[in-house]
């Protein structure tokens, strides 16, 4: 039986590493794996479940960098990520995917934008809240497939609208634009992404959106947007975290200290623990320039709510009495660990997860279910600008605000939808 070629390279290079006329060449072996030396040394110091680390076989060690930090990985973790040396950056897009909502096309699968970066590529092309996507560079999406309109080269997106028939009172679907894009870029998303304030019947609702809790000036920028809900004499604030993919907890510490007592500051607001279980660091609530601890909030979340802004929301649902604070949406990630980068001396980094979060009466932190369930997509065929009165999570609260319970369901009969103009919120 021949041997494989890739089995005769290996063990020639094996016997040119280790035994060359009885010499010790155990450093050369060492000098062409230093890079995953270093991933492998690491992450048996720092990794949450380093306990779950194999060794390594010596072969192992002459994968790629990435392909190796992935090897030692715990099949449970699905948060650990590796950053290349050059990063693909982002189009600036946050989106869906989902079968034709109309009905039309029942196995064609489109893309929705949700949110789009301020001066991303994806809103120089063109993307708005509310675009529906067919194709990108000519690939279509499926519900499993869809990585093209994260990431890439210059490319063109095809668009399609939903119009509406008056004379067969049926929807149906139209050409859009296609819209050239750049290529991905690496950016700072913007952490407040708006705020606002609006007058609903006779009271006055704050609304802040928010991207992350990313930032060294995320305090002062969201401190002073508080400031600005305060001067307009906000009686309700609403919190918009659906989108939120977390960042500094002691960004997410400062921000929630605008919201509870002075006797709370001071105190606990989480905890991170260790491989061994152990407390690691403490966070505590902390006096803030700006405290609207006598307004009733609202908090918005869905499932890219995760990680930190999970944690905020769920602190101050523990912190607050049930009166003060409400949440609305859909059941949030669950993502109760933190990563931590560590850039290696290579040019690449690592981004394991470090620490479990838990909360000031040392419970893990959980998935959080709102108490009230509202689908931001009821309406599919007519998705409003974030801000807009009659998008479908700030329509929820202002009619519950006003009449004390939810709106029935908007989309009930096939009556169309008119679209009303709504102005553009972001700052």
């Amino acid at each position: 039986m021949k041997k494989a070629p890739y089995l005769i390279l290996v063990l020639a290079l094996f016997t040119s590493l280790f035994s060359s006329c009885g010499e010790d060449r155990t450093h050369e072996y060492y000098e062409k794996t230093e890079e995953n030396q270093w991933t492998y040394s690491k992450m048996k110091e720092v990794y949450l479940w380093r306990d779950k680390i194999t060794e390594p076989k010596r072969t192992t060690f002459f994968s790629t960098t990435k392909k190796f930090f992935n090897s030692l990985i715990y099949s449970g973790d699905k948060v650990s990520y590796f950053t290349d040396t050059i990063s693909a950056g982002s189009y600036g897009v946050t989106f869906t995917v989902m079968r034709d909502p109309i009905g039309v096309r029942p196995s064609k699968v489109y893309a929705l934008a949700l949110m789009v970066e301020p001066g991303s590529p994806a809103d120089i092309a063109g993307v708005k809240r509310g675009t529906w996507i067919s194709s990108v560079g000519g690939y279509a999406f499926t519900t499993t497939k869809y990585s093209m309109l994260q990431s890439g080269g210059n490319t063109n997106l095809v668009t399609e609208i939903i119009e509406f028939d008056d004379e067969t009172q049926e929807y149906y679907w139209e050409a859009g634009d296609t819209l050239q894009m750049d290529a991905s870029v690496n950016y700072t998303e913007k952490a407040l992404y708006l705020d606002s304030i609006y007058t609903v019947r006779s009271k006055n609702i704050g609304y802040l959106v928010l991207n992350n809790f990313n930032g060294d000036d995320f305090t002062q920028q969201t401190q002073d947007a508080l400031q600005r809900l305060a001067d307009g004499d906000a009686d309700e604030i609403i919190i918009d975290l659906r989108y939120c993919s977390g960042g500094s907890i002691a960004n997410a510490a400062s921000l929630a200290s605008s919201f509870v007592t002075s006797e709370l500051h001071g105190t606990t607001f989480c905890m991170l623990a260790d491989a061994d279980g152990e407390i690691d660091t403490t966070y505590c609530y902390t006096q803030q320039q700006t405290s609207l601890d006598d307004k009733k909030l609202y908090l918005i979340i869905g499932n890219q709510t995760t990680g930190v802004a999970e944690l905020f929301a769920t602190a101050l649902n523990k912190s607050l009495p049930m009166y003060d604070l409400l949440t609305f949406g859909a059941k949030s990630a669950g993502a109760n660990v933190m990563t931590e980068k560590f850039e290696s001396p290579y040019g690449f980094s690592i981004n394991p997860a470090t620490n479990q979060l838990l909360l000031a009466d040392s419970t893990l932190l959980q998935a959080m279910t709102p108490d009230y369930s509202v689908n931001e997509l009821e309406q599919p065929v007519m998705v409003y600008p974030l801000g807009c009165e009659q998008e479908q999570m700030l329509y929820s609260i202002f009619y519950l605000t006003s009449n004390g319970m939810l709106p029935g369901d908007r989309s009930s009969d096939n009556t169309p939808v008119i679209r009303k103009e709504c102005k553009d919120f972001t700052r």
